[in-house]
């Protein structure tokens, strides 16, 4: 557990050489919910639609901005990198797990993003938008519990791209399609209350919505505190079933393993 301790320290510390990132990376994020607050401006007004109102809309444009800096489903490039290059044999011939390899690694960078650009972004925004506090006590656990749930699920995501690259030699393709479908499925954008009955049905049934809307749903009480232990239950048995799937992948792709140009 040490040795992943230190993969995860030494990730955090190697982001530490692109401080100047985090300045463009604060100001994009800034940017991104000034136009979403924009948007909804014009679409609400001082109104509500559906019985949503500006201030509601802000904090979830804010919320699943901020929510979007932290998830791991690009752990797949740094896959392809080393697929790439041919650095995967050397990697996969160390004495350690490397999906864990993958993951703590992973989580240095989350808490890299968290402190230099999560907290500074939120800042920004309360003071420039403000933001609503959390309808319960209950609501805010819940909301920190679907937080870890977006991590893992966004981690086994990005995972499950880079095992299906050991096949096609590349994950460009499939980064693509799944962002894609993070966009359309997780509700960061347009919350799922304002999709149509079909769509919404859609989204429901796949894990992507684990990734934007039901972090936010819980935080701001539109997910009763009466449904938030099933709802978590839900993420949880995703998380299995990706686990269980990606375990499978493994065994099969280190069986086939087929490094280009090397």
């Amino acid at each position: 557990m040490k040795t992943y301790i230190f993969f995860g320290l030494k990730s955090f510390s190697n982001n530490l050489a692109y401080r100047s990132e985090v300045w463009l990376k604060t100001i994009g994020n800034f940017v991104t919910i000034f136009i979403q607050v924009s948007i909804w401006k014009a679409v609400i007004g001082s109104g509500s639609v559906i019985g949503i109102s500006l201030e509601q809309m802000v904090t979830y444009s804010i919320l699943n901005t901020l929510i979007l800096s932290l998830l791991l489903h690009n752990v797949s490039r740094k896959v392809n990198d080393s697929l790439t290059t041919g650095s995967i044999a050397s990697e996969l011939l160390k004495p350690l797990s490397y999906p864990l390899y993958l993951f703590s690694d992973g989580l240095g960078s989350v808490a890299y993003q968290f402190v230099f650009v999560v907290i500074p972004s939120f800042l920004i925004s309360w003071i420039a938008f403000g933001i609503k506090a959390p309808v319960s006590f209950n609501h805010f656990v819940g909301f920190i519990i679907s937080l870890l749930i977006a991590l893992i699920l966004s981690f086994f995501l990005g995972y499950l791209i880079s095992l299906i690259a050991f096949w096609i030699l590349t994950s460009f393709s499939l980064e693509w399609i799944v962002g894609g479908l993070l966009i359309l499925f997780s509700g960061s954008f347009l919350p799922l209350w304002f999709y149509p009955e079909s769509w919404a049905l859609i989204a429901r049934s796949l894990p992507f919505q684990f990734l934007g809307y039901v972090p936010a749903a819980i935080y701001m009480g539109y997910i009763p505190k009466e449904q938030i232990g099933d709802t978590l239950l839900i993420g949880m048995t995703w998380i299995a079933g990706l686990f269980l799937l990606v375990n499978w992948l493994w065994r099969k792709a280190i069986r086939r393993l087929v490094v280009q140009g090397g």
